[in-house]
């Protein structure tokens, strides 16, 4: 039985916002150690700003500051690139939202790509504006767009935290959540 069902189109976009997602769910350590020394390069600049190199450490602060998603654009960028330079398509995708697991199927070709994802198996999920991100792992993940949910977004929502036994992390106030599950 299908309870859900969803199609998505990459694009250019999708592949950055899948970066992104990706880099913020399994990158926590790389960001807070880019946090502080982003800090301590600022302070130890404004504190020589008299000095050439005080000045050199602010914009290194900053640059750290500003570039968090940097290598994440890169690794898409190389995907988009690699696409184009193939003569391919962006992918299409058919998700099956099943009992106990997600079938992925390849567009236009309508075949499935290989064994449906165990919803235990699942190691993050997150949520942004636009979409759903489900991550098999740190490597790949796969992103469903909220509005083919139409009205059902948040019983997909609740769905897939059931299925999964997890949480969709998200960007917005902790304040906002508790309105969307009241």
């Amino acid at each position: 039985m299908i309870h859900y069902q969803a199609t998505m189109r990459h694009n250019e976009k999708t592949f950055q916002a899948l970066a992104h997602m990706q880099y913020d769910l399994f990158c926590k350590k790389n960001l807070a150690v880019r946090t502080i020394i982003s800090v301590a390069a600022m302070g130890a600049g404004i504190l020589n700003f008299s000095q050439w190199w005080g000045a050199l450490l602010i914009v290194y602060g900053a640059y750290l500051t500003s570039s968090k998603y940097a290598q994440a654009n890169h690794t898409a960028n190389k995907i988009v690139k690699g696409i184009k330079d193939a003569g391919l398509e962006f992918p299409v995708s058919r998700y099956l939202f099943r009992e106990n697991a997600m079938e992925v199927i390849t567009m236009p070709e309508n075949t499935s790509l290989g064994d449906p994802m165990m919803y235990d198996s699942v190691a993050k999920l997150g949520e942004d504006a636009d979409y759903f991100y489900l991550f098999r792992d740190q490597f790949g993940g796969y992103m469903i767009p909220k509005d083919e949910m139409g009205k059902e977004v948040d019983e997909f929502r609740f769905f897939v935290e059931q299925k999964c036994g997890k949480t969709f992390q998200t960007q917005i106030a902790p304040v906002f959540k508790l309105l969307r599950k009241i």
